[in-house]
């Protein structure tokens, strides 16, 4: 089934937490599974940073980036539950971000994309199934930047939501990772055909973009997965100022494989959105949010997460406990750090389940 599209914001703009405002926005979004007569079994799925609509492709000749995780009697059972996925405001897989065109230009966005925050993500969703006709969700699930976005669905629309699931997401991002993400944005910026964002026209900004990746890889993955894979193999011809080993070819590859699915802006964007979450930030302060939450409220986390470190997540559950939220909280190590909510299904479908129970 072919991912599809809704226009939204037609009658009145989508006024953004930080100023401006967008109109008619574009939306790309996937369904799964059967919805059932009353719409109680409804599960919105929401992407991690560079994550798309598709999480799961019935052709197997591709694989969604949950592949393994999704069909009839998996963790994410399309036989009991309706799945929804939107690709994110400020994206480039389908939903308007800054490569779309400016209806007032007739133009890319580029460098005119306003600012956006999860808070302006999670209303673009609820649009969404407004427009659909979805009241209710039994569920939000997300991992790392999608868990961010599930825990605001349950502050904004605490009687919407009655379960959250949250992979590898803390509530807030550290100073490390900020400083990681500011490395990126600076590979990006200062690549000489970045152009201020204004560079559609032209060649865009690839080796600034795929620096960035490879520097976002080696916060995804772990020591010990990198030492396992690689180790200090050398290439069969080594460049000495390029790829001599073979974790440097590895890195090279995944920068270069980036450039052909994703946008520098949109990238820029959705990292200083990562950056500024803060579930507080159109409330009085932390606890007043997280009170808000009703939904039971499920955190996973990996002990060995370079990203989303394990003293964040700890953190963050004792916010949530202390305001008051149904929790449930497990964690274990991964030699896949990070990226382990992608691609560890044994270790993750026990507590997907039990989350949505």
């Amino acid at each position: 089934m072919a991912v599809q599209t809704l226009t939204l914001f037609t009658d009145e703009p989508l006024y953004l937490v930080q100023g401006g405002q967008l109109n008619h926005i574009e939306v790309a979004y996937q369904t799964y599974g059967t919805l059932n007569e009353n719409k109680t079994n409804v599960i919105l799925i929401c992407h991690a940073l560079t994550g798309d609509a598709e999480p799961y492709f019935v052709e197997q000749s591709k694989n969604g980036w949950w592949q393994s995780f999704m069909g009839e009697g998996l963790a994410l059972d399309t036989s009991k539950y309706f799945f929804i996925c939107s690709n994110v405001l400020g994206g480039c897989k389908g939903t308007t971000g800054p490569s779309s065109i400016n209806p007032e230009t007739n133009k890319p966005y580029g460098s005119q994309f306003p600012n956006i925050i999860v808070q302006d993500i999670v209303k673009v969703q609820r649009e969404l199934l407004n427009k659909l006709g979805i009241e209710q969700l039994y569920a939000v699930i997300g991992g790392s930047f999608g868990g961010m976005q599930a825990t605001q669905w349950a502050i904004d629309y605490p009687d919407c939501v009655h379960r959250v699931v949250n992979l590898c997401s803390s509530l807030y991002l550290s100073a490390e990772a900020i400083g990681f993400n500011h490395v990126m944005r600076q590979a990006i910026i200062n690549d000489p055909n970045f152009n201020h964002g204004d560079y559609y026209d032209a060649e865009p900004p690839r080796e600034g973009l795929s620096i960035a990746r490879m520097l976002g890889m080696l916060t995804y993955r772990t020591d010990i997965q990198l030492a396992k894979a690689f180790g200090r193999a050398t290439k069969g011809e080594p460049q000495y100022w390029g790829d001599y080993f073979q974790v440097e070819s590895y890195l090279t590859y995944q920068g270069k494989k980036f450039l052909e699915r994703f946008d520098a802006n949109s990238y820029l964007h959705l990292l200083r959105a990562l950056d500024l979450y803060d579930p507080a930030f159109t409330y009085d302060d932390i606890k007043s949010a997280l009170s808000r939450i009703k939904a039971r409220y499920t955190l996973v986390a990996v002990t060995t997460d370079q990203l989303f470190k394990l003293t964040d997540l700890h953190k963050s559950k004792a916010l949530l406990e202390q305001s008051g939220v149904n929790l449930d909280y497990y964690e274990f190590p991964s030699d896949y750090g990070h990226d382990a909510f992608l691609v560890d299904y044994d270790f993750f479908e026990s507590k997907i389940m039990a989350g949505l129970v």
